[in-house]
């Protein structure tokens, strides 16, 4: 049983567990309301073993360093082939490069401190890896439901590496309830490679411009800016040279909520769309989420194809964040939950 360390305070309650430092159990007071915005894997409570390991305490957010996993090369669309090409380059990385969202999120992490409305993580990676140390904090804002983060990341050497945040939401049940409203963004791209073959409708690798207009394998456009889909998929979208902000509007619940960030951290929002299209275990078409993801990388095509050449850093978005081991990155971010207009 993992170590689950409980902020409570007016205006709601958040854990964070030492296995992947994720957090969960978050209940908001919005209004009159006690809201659970977060998604927790349905599956958790049966002990399911997985793989990827992360799938078996797939929680409400987590930071992912390194953002993605090895991409089989043959998956992708013909563009995005020489990005996951085997090269030397390989040589400087070790194998929690290519461990689905990094080490820190299968790990178990240590407290540093707490208070009444915050705590503070730790996790030390492997000596192989580049990545020294990650320390998390959460915090609950004493005049409010809304949460801040921060995030810090040591290194042992220079690197570049993809690094993301992974909030997941919990969708209702009603088809087109909950409203994505992004910030100005430059341009999307869909998932290189599906992301689920046979399942997914978005057309791979497509450029577009809003998120009610994503190009369609089968032909035409689509709105993605409603969520659930009538119809069962797995879809995933990137939106690039994004400005920071994203908001959403929950109609069942009458809630809105939004995430920030600076966009010098994180260049481009990943939205993971997940619609009851895995029939396989441990997702069983019953998981119903949408991963908010602010990222700078290449979806989850993992550090390889992050630090090469790719479609979206030739448009002039970077892929990767250059760290210094001289100067540790500090990360921040908030969360903030309100009743809708």
């Amino acid at each position: 049983m993992t170590t689950v360390w409980t902020v409570v305070w007016p205006y709601g309650k958040f854990d964070l567990h030492a296995n992947g430092g994720m957090l969960a159990g978050v209940e908001l007071q919005i209004g009159a309301q006690l809201v659970a915005p977060f998604y927790e894997a349905p599956w958790i409570a049966s002990g399911v073993k997985a793989d990827p390991p992360i799938l078996e305490n797939l929680r409400s957010e987590f930071p992912c360093v390194p953002f993605g996993a090895d991409y089989p090369q043959e998956s992708v669309t013909d563009e995005w082939k020489p990005s996951l090409q085997r090269s030397g380059a390989d040589a400087a990385l070790d194998e929690t490069d290519f461990l689905l969202h990094g080490y820190g999120t299968v790990a178990d992490w240590r407290l540093v401190r707490r208070d009444e409305t915050s705590i503070e993580i730790e996790i030390e990676y492997p000596n192989t890896s580049a990545i020294r140390r990650l320390v998390r904090k959460v915090a609950a804002d004493r005049n409010g439901p809304n949460l801040t983060f921060a995030l810090t990341i040591e290194t042992r050497r220079a690197v570049s590496r993809p690094i993301g945040l992974h909030p997941n939401f919990a969708l209702p049940e009603f088809s087109g309830a909950f409203q994505i409203k992004p910030g100005a963004f430059k341009f999307g791209v869909v998932h290189a490679a599906g992301p689920e073959p046979g399942v997914s409708r978005a057309l791979p690798g497509a450029m577009f411009e809003d998120i009610a207009k994503v190009p369609q394998a089968a032909g035409g456009t689509a709105p993605f800016d409603r969520l659930p889909f009538a119809h069962d998929t797995e879809e995933i979208l990137q939106l690039c040279g994004i400005d920071g902000r994203v908001e959403f509007v929950d109609d069942a619940k009458g809630v809105s909520y939004g995430l920030s960030w600076n966009p010098a951290d994180f260049n481009s929002l990943l939205l993971w769309m997940s619609n009851r299209g895995r029939s396989y275990a441990p997702w069983d078409s019953r998981n119903l989420c949408l991963g908010v993801e602010p990222v700078t990388g290449t979806f989850d095509l993992g550090t390889r194809a992050s630090r090469a050449s790719n479609p979206i850093n030739r448009r002039g978005v970077a892929t990767v964040v250059e760290l210094d081991p001289a100067t540790p990155r500090t990360i921040e971010y908030r969360f903030t939950a309100s009743t809708a207009a």
